[in-house]
């Protein structure tokens, strides 16, 4: 039975093919034309011949696409005939034009037979109803929290809702029981020992799977590190398991993990072929497997979405008027940030000389036309996730999974960018944790690392969607908060050095806490990054000149 995402997905491939049906004529008719400019010059035009036969093989590949197999082989057949008079003009048949009038009259002869009906396999576009997500609508994940140990139970929850979570925590099993039954919630997470039962977590965890007949995601604590213990959480399907005390910041990491409803950032794919029907139909079939497409119909156009929509691949025909997808390739292969981007050949050429030619010239794959949906889904998402893992380890901070230093930046004259065209008002925020210097010659550089990732992971989970997390170097922190006025990266932003001032991180037999300055600079005050940036950082000087643990506004110049 056909998912609905098909029924449209076929919908709008057979409006496409409908629209390439009614052009077809006019693309004839311009081959009929280039070939007569041809015949009035003395000799054969090189130059002439190179447009005629990029005209020719353009309409094999894109009429092979759309399912067209004569209409492709009769343009083969012209095709063939301008390659040869190509590679060898002196040994060119005196007859050749007898040859053309008889190819092209059978070219024309198919033209005025096209078949209507849609051809065009959609088969694969059925893959994106196989993995769509449900959206959860929740602004928070809902924990259930089940521990008879009053006092942890509170500081567990209190410093799990610092993290963003919606928590509710029982002290007994039967209390659980009864929530769970009435509303499940996102995860659980479970003390092991309860009294007189030291596996009471797992067993009330199978009774409740049973119950609600669904795999609910469960995480075990307890203060056994025993095999047994662990054992009786795996048997009981556990997803993780955390001897106490409990370092929050992993156990929220998991939470988080465990729970993830977002949609990975959807593949980026630009598209490049003169044929404005063939770069619809390709992004047709790759927007309705979840990627995200810009096209390009002049190569000579290519940088500017090169530079902004930052696509994570390439897909370019090899013949266009103007710059060949070769000298593309290669071109792209000269510009430093793109230097690294997959580019895949798709075109109708079968000659293995010329393909393997193209990839030296910097293509990774070549994909031969009428191409299999399934088959170019297949290969652009391979080498696209492959062209994200890379560019994540170019933009992440190892440690903390957050933008670094250069990609924050970068981010920033982005968001700036887009505040001016729209009008918005944009802030950036310097955090710096407060006496870190301390905190590692006291405790040690590990537990400097874990108060650090701490504050990374509060961040992350507690702005806004659209907001940025960065890295920006050692104990320092930056935020990039579109469309916020400055009162509101005020308020966010100490509702978060408020929760994070609250964690206690605990060492041996004792716990401490830290907490962070903060400055924030608005663009209507300070109208480019540059001055965004140093005004935050003035700003965030002036906290910790005033005591620490507080976040400071830029002062406005005079």
């Amino acid at each position: 039975m056909e998912t609905p995402a098909a029924v449209a997905a076929a919908a709008k491939l057979k409006k496409i093919r409908e629209a390439y049906l009614k052009q077809v004529p006019t693309q004839l008719e311009a081959i009929r034309t280039a070939y007569e400019e041809l015949t009035r010059q003395s000799t054969l035009d090189a130059t002439l011949l190179e447009d005629l036969h990029r005209r020719l093989h353009t309409l094999k590949g894109s009429s092979a696409s759309f399912g067209l197999k004569r209409l492709s082989a009769a343009a083969d057949t012209v095709g063939v005939l301008i390659k040869g008079m190509m590679q060898s003009p002196e040994s060119t048949d005196k007859n050749w034009r007898l040859h053309w009038e008889d190819s092209y009259s059978r070219l024309e002869q198919e033209v005025t037979q096209l078949d209507l009906t849609p051809t065009v396999d959609v088969r694969a576009v059925e893959l994106v109803a196989a993995s769509e997500l449900p959206v959860d609508d929740r602004p928070q994940k809902l924990v259930y929290l089940c521990e008879d140990d009053s006092y942890q139970r509170l500081t567990l929850m209190t410093q799990m809702e610092c993290f963003g979570f919606r928590v509710v925590s029982f002290g007994t099993l039967e209390q659980l029981q009864k929530a769970v039954n009435n509303a499940p919630p996102d995860i659980l997470v479970m003390d092991m020992i309860f009294p007189d039962r030291p596996t009471g977590g797992a067993e009330m965890t199978e009774t409740i799977r049973q119950d609600i007949g669904t795999d609910l995601p469960v995480i075990f604590i307890s203060s056994s590190n025993h095999f047994l213990s662990r054992l009786a959480a795996v048997r009981a399907g556990s997803s993780a398991y955390f001897v106490k005390p409990i370092n929050v910041t992993e156990l929220c990491t998991t939470i988080s993990n465990l729970t993830a409803s977002a949609q990975p950032e959807p593949y980026r794919i630009l598209i490049v072929d003169d044929d404005p029907l063939m770069t619809d139909l390709y992004a047709a079939i790759l927007q309705e497997a979840g990627m995200s497409t810009r096209a390009v119909n002049n190569p000579l156009q290519i940088m500017e979405p090169l530079n902004e929509f930052k696509p994570d691949l390439i897909l370019t025909d090899m013949y266009m008027p103007g710059c060949n997808g070769m000298e593309l390739a290669a071109t792209v292969r000269q510009i430093g940030h793109a230097f690294s981007i997959p580019i895949i050949f798709l075109s109708s050429e079968t000659d293995l000389g010329k393909q393997f030619y193209a990839m030296r010239m910097g293509g990774d794959e070549f994909l031969t036309k009428p191409v299999v949906p399934e088959n170019l889904i297949s290969a652009v998402a391979g080498r696209a996730e492959r062209m994200k893992i890379i560019r994540s380890f170019m933009v992440r901070d190892s440690m903390t999974g957050l933008f670094n230093h250069t990609a924050t930046k970068e981010h920033l004259g982005v968001a700036v960018a887009r505040a001016e065209r729209n009008g918005e008002e944009i802030c950036f925020a310097m955090i710096d944790v407060d006496r870190f210097k301390l905190i590692n010659d006291r405790y040690g550089h590990a537990m400097g690392d874990q108060v650090l990732m701490a504050l990374a992971r509060m961040l992350g989970q507690r702005v806004r969607k659209g907001d940025i997390v960065g890295r920006y170097g050692g104990e320092e922190f930056a935020l990039v908060l579109p469309d916020c006025p400055l009162t509101t990266a005020l308020e966010l932003i100490n509702q978060l050095r408020e929760s994070f001032a609250s964690l206690r991180f605990p060492v041996g037999n004792e716990t401490f806490s830290s907490s962070f300055s903060c400055g924030v600079a608005s663009l209507s005050c300070f109208p480019d990054p540059e001055k965004l940036c140093k005004a935050a950082d003035t700003a965030l000087y002036q906290a910790k000149e005033a005591g620490r643990n507080r976040v400071l506004a830029a002062e406005v110049p005079a």
